[in-house]
């Protein structure tokens, strides 16, 4: 008798999966609406996969299969099933009207506004309106770094040692404030533009080969502009030109003789600076990846670098990412084929879509370096070697606005720089900390 019921539940559970793997559509398509009706997201994606792989495949098992991820806040598979929906059943405005707020969503807003286009113009309004996606952005950031430097400062005697006639700099402290400007100027096309003023106090020792001199308070004012054209398409491609052209002035040291005197006296000085670039950067899914290629004359010093870069988001949102990234930077000429590497991370995660922390770094000679197509360029004379930062971000959606704040640690290095370019002795490399604090707002309009 056991071994009759034994041989009767085995014969049941084989039944039963090949019930399932042979799922009639009519099985498929009732079991998948009363899963939709109920709300069970979970089960709904599961038995609609099944249904989908047993060949049951068109527009509403996809429509309910995309709403189902797109409650769970999985947007890169929800795009995924809206996509196919829209194959079985293009310009359906439903699939549309889910397949935009997916995209934006999930911060893919250009790809959400080639949707728009797609719309119905009652629809397309009325979608403008509720989601409160709009044309235009406005940043204003306001960046402070305070170098400990006090220690190198105050005997420079000891700590600017060397035998050559040159210079040696030491940032004492800056402040960098800017405005970034966003404005979608087609269906395909974007503008996005800065203008930066950068207030920075250095620490300038000089040697003229005989004599040494200091000037504790160098001051240097810099004026940036940024643009970059943005060309996208509705698959997740943008294509980035961009340049970026600066402008420093700063006081520069010198000493006079006359017979057995001398004197020291400065001078005003400027130097103007160019970086032109080009990224190609890929969105959607659970990945996003760039690639941008950057070169630049800054300080008299001509750069070529470029950077790739990944960011996955596990859950397919963007509560959740981590990436990295990695720069190879050379300068064309007689150091070619000398490379500088430069590598970065970025992480962050949000606590029910109110409010986010970002965590970013980077790790490397940060010599004339540039970021972010050029959007960011380190230009001075002493340069970073290291960084890490965090921020919070807490949108206001309804008002549009966003605030952030953060705060940072790095190091820097100083280098002597000689007359004639060249460290034929000890380049008296000093590497100091430096700490930073960061604030601003964004404004959608």
């Amino acid at each position: 008798m056991q071994r009759i019921i034994i041989i009767t539940i085995i014969s049941i559970l084989s039944l039963s999966g090949y019930s399932q793997m042979t799922m009639s559509f009519r099985q498929a398509d009732s079991l998948t609406y009363a899963l939709y009706n109920q709300k069970d997201w979970d089960q709904l994606v599961n038995k609609g996969k099944e249904a989908i792989k047993a060949g049951h495949d068109y527009y509403y098992m996809r429509m309910r299969l995309g709403i189902a991820y797109y409650e769970q806040h999985n947007y890169a598979q929800a795009v995924n099933h809206f996509t196919k929906a829209l194959g079985f059943n293009a310009g359906d405005n439903v699939a549309l009207e889910y397949l935009f707020y997916s995209y934006y969503f999930s911060g893919r807003y250009f790809q959400a506004w080639t949707i728009v286009q797609e719309m119905n113009p009652a629809d397309r309004e009325r979608i403008l309106k509720e989601s409160r996606i709009k044309k235009n952005s406005l940043t204003i950031e306001s960046f402070y770094l305070k170098a400990g430097t006090e220690d190198i400062t105050s005997d420079p005697a000891i700590n600017f040692a060397n035998n050559e006639g040159g210079s040696q700099v030491v940032t004492k402290y800056f402040i960098n404030n800017a405005v970034y400007l966003s404005h979608l100027t087609g269906k395909r096309t974007s503008y996005y533009h800065s203008f930066t003023n950068l207030i920075k106090h250095n620490h300038l020792h000089y040697f003229d080969g005989f004599l040494r001199a200091d000037l504790e308070d160098q001051r240097v004012i810099q004026n940036q502009y940024y643009g970059r054209f943005n060309f996208f398409t509705s698959s997740g491609w943008i294509f980035s030109p961009s340049f970026h052209i600066l402008s420093a002035g700063y006081p520069l040291l010198a000493i006079s003789y006359s017979g057995m005197n001398y004197s020291t006296y400065t001078y005003d000085s400027r130097t103007n600076g160019f970086a032109g670039g080009f990224a190609i950067t890929r969105t959607g899914g659970y990945a996003s990846f760039s690639a941008e290629a950057v070169y630049s004359n800054l300080n008299k010093s001509k750069e070529l670098q470029g950077t790739f870069g990944l960011t996955f988001y596990p859950a397919g949102n963007r509560n959740l990412y981590l990436g990295g990234s990695i720069t190879a930077g050379s300068n064309p000429g007689a150091d070619s084929t000398k490379l500088r590497l430069v590598t970065g991370f970025i992480a962050g995660f949000s606590i029910k879509n109110h409010v986010w922390f970002e965590f970013s770094g980077a790790v490397g000679k940060m010599k004339n370096h540039t970021e972010q197509n050029g959007l960011i360029v380190y230009n001075g004379i002493d340069y970073p070697a290291g960084k890490y930062n965090g921020r919070i971000i807490v949108p206001f959606y309804k008002a549009g606005i966003t605030l952030f704040a953060g705060a940072g640690i790095g190091t820097y290095s100083s280098e002597f720089l000689p007359f004639d370019g060249y460290n034929n002795y000890d380049p008296n490399k000093l590497d100091f900390k430096n700490y930073s604090v960061t604030a601003g707002l964004s404004w959608n309009f």
